[in-house]
Formats: structure tokens, sequence, C-alpha cells
């Protein structure tokens, strides 16, 4: 159980450094504003679907397993 605790603020961390670091790229880029803003919606889809995938759907099957009916 700790060992998933680890992986699951590994995967917060490493999650939140490529958003930072991609935000960080595309403002450096010169595009037009609405090109901008798709690829910043994009970016965020991309790390929802992290988060989901590598912290919620685990910390779930976790939990579930604790509890006993």
């Amino acid at each position: 159980m700790m060992q998933q605790l680890v992986q699951i603020i590994i995967a917060l961390i490493v999650a939140g450094f490529i958003l930072w670091a991609l935000r960080q790229l595309i403002g450096l880029i010169p595009m037009d504003p609405w090109l901008k803003q798709v690829v910043e919606v994009l970016l965020w889809i991309i790390v929802v679907a992290i988060v989901l995938f590598y912290v919620i759907i685990p910390l779930i099957h976790m939990l579930a397993s604790q509890v006993h009916l």
C-alpha cells in the first residue's frame, strides 16, 4: 500500500512538471492566439488523462480492496 502511495505522488509530480514545462515551451513558440488556446486545451486533456489513469483509478482500486462488505 505504501509503495502505491509513493507511485501516486511521483505520478502527480511528473504530471505537474510536464504541464509546467510544456506551458513554458508553448509560450516561447510564436503562433496565433487561437492555436495556442487549442494546444493549451489539448495539454490539459493529456495531463488529466495521466492523473486519471495513473492516480485516480489505482487509488480507487486500492481503496476498494480495503473495503470488505
